[in-house]
């Protein structure tokens, strides 16, 4: 497997789409990043990888952050 981008560029091609575009992946990724990481600690213990876990919970973190801006944004205009 590749290696992912990191947390800051993740965020900034976030931050750089159009707002519609940034809408759509944050939903998307609000929907799918906990089933991901529901899906990875259910694995066995050999193939269950803390890093793993560790990261995706970031990216949610970060997705999390963004989504919160956005409805600021919107409540202030």
């Amino acid at each position: 497997m590749s290696r992912p981008i990191s947390h800051a560029a993740f965020r900034r091609m976030i931050e750089d789409s159009t707002p519609d575009e940034k809408q759509e992946t944050i939903s998307r990724l609000l929907r799918v990043l906990p089933r991901m990481i529901m899906d990875e600690t259910a694995k066995i213990p050999p193939h269950y990888n803390p890093k793993v876990v560790k990261f995706l919970e970031k990216r949610y973190k970060i997705v999390c952050d963004l989504w919160s801006n956005i409805l600021i944004e919107r409540h202030v205009m």
